[in-house]
């Protein structure tokens, strides 16, 4: 919780210069300077731009620091009285609001940062979107985007889609139409990305129903959907299917996804997806329990809204303990 002072003569000396109209202020538990909130137009020179920190409150963008720092006194984010434009390592791009590595390089942009209250809503957010055309290597598009983050090399490493955006990205199982964004390995292939609905892919095991129905897209760095840089799927939630496991030793595993309590309605449940890993040792990490691929059987069935019905999906089932 932040405990906030504040100032009689409203001028404050940081590691990054002196502030005027510092309305407040709030430290680290050990002391160090975290934030300052100001209330009078000031300019803070970064490696992305000079920017006027935020000085002017509205309902739209309440409760956030100015400018926030490192216990070194880097900073670490500001937000914007209003949209200005920031140098990117792909250009020139608006933002809102800015983070940033410790030792200065651009960690993440927001086009825009209203907090969606009862004040604001999320059509009047999407409104203050302006739609950004990015080119990833593997993909172009153009769409509303809630941020960009940055590898400190300079390198892309997530966009996270405005809520209600989709875009389709290929793969090596064909396009896959998605949500809230997507991630990059370092080295510029996909990383990961977010089904937009259950999507088949082809796994080791069979071909499973990847979507996660609890994804929440705050940020796009890391998505349920993830792959190898070769392509090959490394994971996935698998929410409308079941797999049973037919160990050599002869015993019978069943996996399915597991439920939670519904976010929004008392006393219902809701299914939260089961996630399955393919590791490059040749196991598969289902849930806790890890399997050899080479040494077991698999059967993939399907999970309906209730949980009832499943059906073993090879045709030779019959060979394994499920159905005897």
């Amino acid at each position: 919780m932040r405990n906030f002072q504040t100032l009689d003569n409203q001028l404050m000396q940081t590691p990054r210069g002196l502030f005027c109209g510092v309305s407040s202020f709030a430290c680290h538990n050990s002391g160090e300077l975290q934030g300052i909130n100001l209330d009078r137009r000031n300019k803070l020179k970064t490696l992305a731009g000079d920017f006027i920190p935020a000085y002017i409150e509205t309902e739209r963008r309440k409760n956030k620091y100015s400018v926030e720092f490192f216990k070194s006194g880097a900073v670490k984010a500001v937000a914007l009285n209003e949209q200005e434009e920031a140098a990117t390592p792909i250009g020139r791009l608006p933002a809102e609001m800015l983070t940033f590595f410790e030792s200065g390089e651009l960690c993440r942009l927001f086009p825009s940062d209203g907090k969606i209250s009862g004040f604001w809503s999320e059509e009047d957010e999407r409104g203050m979107q302006i739609p950004l055309s990015l080119d990833l290597g593997f993909t172009r598009f153009t769409a509303r985007i809630s941020s960009i983050c940055f590898h400190q090399s300079g390198c892309i490493r997530s966009s996270a889609l405005f809520p209600g955006e989709a875009i389709d990205v290929p793969t090596k199982y064909g396009a896959v139409e998605s949500r809230n964004g997507v991630s990059l390995y370092e080295s510029g292939e996909l990383e990961s990305l977010e089904p937009l609905r259950p999507t088949g892919i082809a796994t080791p095991i069979g071909v499973l129903s990847a979507y996660d129905p609890l994804a929440i897209g705050i940020s796009a760095d890391r998505n349920s959907l993830g792959f190898y840089r070769n392509g090959e799927v490394a994971r996935l939630i698998a929410a409308g299917n079941r797999i049973a496991v037919q160990t050599p030793d002869g015993q019978v595993h069943q996996c399915k996804p597991r439920r939670t309590p519904h976010m929004t309605q008392d006393g219902m449940e809701q299914i939260a997806g089961l996630p399955v890993a393919f590791k490059s040792d040749g196991t598969i990490e289902i849930g806790r329990s890890r399997f050899a691929i080479s040494k077991c059987i698999f059967s993939i069935g399907e999970e309906d809204a209730d949980g009832q019905d499943y059906a073993c999906s090879p045709s030779d089932c019959m060979n394994c303990l499920l159905c005897r």
